[in-house]
């Protein structure tokens, strides 16, 4: 990679990481604990990386959802850098960059006031909020896309636990803008558009700003300008002119679980991982030796390993009783277990087969036990009607006179 004074940057991708103190809300509670930096160059390539660690000004203001969210304990953001410190490491090693390039505008409020606290000079630059960007070109209209989910949708491959971390995030986001940025370029070729040069505003020529927009003021662009730091406007930005990525957002978190479902498969059946696909079927479980044993909502189960493989899967041995199906009660025919056609070796696969094998039988059950209910209805109206044909003596019982009886 060349030497950053050798090469000039165009594009700037920044993250930051930061510590919502306890009980706020806004951008007062905030204080960066790492910052990410990936520089570019005007064909989008990579020039510099840059990230470090900040500690917090005081550890009393340390929220625990931080821990969770960042993987960072407090003790290890304590060891980072004084704030000051490494914006004017950042100041330094940046000292021309034309365009800003964040996910959120929350992350440039947040560098724009930390940098102004400490005096520190921001060049003359073009932010690039790309959560808006993507809202425009492939958003849904309604909901903003969260930053996984653009990753998910424009097939980024990435790491789960990665996230939340501002150097591998400024990376992701770098691909991010790379990708969609291509794309969009090539969809809208042929396609301009009008900017105001003064509010670098983007216009359809239809929308009615243009018509009061002067001579002077009105240039034409190719729509990808939204790439480089120019703003749709709000009236004509809302229509579909603008739209080319076609992402699938409901179809986002099933991707999702799709990706993670793959993940666990590959994992070995080590006791961390055991407890991680059990978790994720929501089954609780014991482990003993080269033994897990499993329990569902129904039955028992119990699943034998050699050598990261399943090699026998054994089922509780019983017979419901057709009238305590919801109370889970069962009556032994043989003590032990049966032995259980194995589905597949794969540890995930075969907790996923006890998953769903015990769910069918449920909802068997329940079906069954429908019609149970609906019989003992009948059967209650049935009585009823025939309590209301007997005669109660009410005219001799004035508490219990009805009022429409003369």
């Amino acid at each position: 990679m060349e030497d950053v004074k050798s090469k000039k940057i165009e594009y700037l991708f920044l993250d930051i990481e930061w510590n919502q103190a306890p009980g706020t809300s806004d951008l007062d509670g905030r204080e960066a604990i790492q910052i990410g930096v990936v520089a570019a160059d005007e064909q989008i390539q990579k020039v510099k990386t840059f990230s470090k660690a900040i500690r917090l000004s005081d550890p009393k203001l340390f929220n625990k959802k931080t821990e969770i969210l960042s993987h960072t304990p407090l003790a290890n953001i304590m060891q980072g850098n004084e704030e000051k410190v490494v914006l004017e490491k950042f100041a330094q090693s940046f000292p021309q960059y034309c365009h800003l390039i964040v996910w959120s505008r929350d992350t440039y409020e947040l560098f724009l006031r930390d940098m102004r606290k400490y005096g520190i000079t921001i060049k003359r630059h073009r932010v690039v909020v790309l959560q808006d960007v993507l809202g425009v070109i492939a958003g849904s209209g309604n909901n903003q896309i969260g930053f996984e989910n653009a990753l998910i949708s424009s097939g980024i491959e990435y790491v789960p636990n990665y996230l939340h971390y501002a150097k591998h995030d400024a990376n992701y986001l770098y691909q991010l803008f790379y990708q969609c940025f291509q794309q969009y370029s090539g969809m809208t070729a042929t396609e301009n558009c009008l900017a105001n040069d003064a509010t670098r505003m983007l216009h359809t020529e239809s929308c009615r700003y243009v018509q009061s927009m002067s001579a002077e003021r009105k240039v034409v662009v190719p729509k990808s300008m939204i790439f480089r730091g120019y703003t749709v406007c709000k009236c004509c930005g809302k229509k579909q002119n603008w739209k080319r990525l076609e992402w699938e957002f409901s179809s986002i978190q099933k991707a999702k679980n799709k990706k993670n479902r793959e993940e666990l498969k590959q994992l070995p059946p080590t006791e961390s991982n055991i407890e991680k696909i059990c978790k994720w079927f929501q089954l609780s479980y014991s482990v003993s030796s080269n033994a897990v044993f499993v329990r569902t909502a129904f039955s028992r189960w119990i699943v034998y390993l050699q050598e990261d493989k399943v090699k026998e899967l054994f089922h509780e041995n019983y017979r419901t009783n057709k009238s305590q199906y919801f109370k889970k009660q069962k009556m032994k025919c043989t003590e032990g277990y049966h032995k259980q056609k194995l589905p597949s070796e794969n540890f995930f696969e075969v907790i996923q087969y006890i998953k769903y094998h015990d769910a069918g039988t449920v909802k068997r059950m329940s079906k069954k036990s429908r019609l149970e209910k609906l019989l003992e209805m009948v059967e209650m109206e049935l009585k009823m009607k025939n309590l209301e044909e007997k005669d109660y003596g009410y005219d001799n019982m004035p508490e219990l006179r009805r009022t429409n009886i003369g």
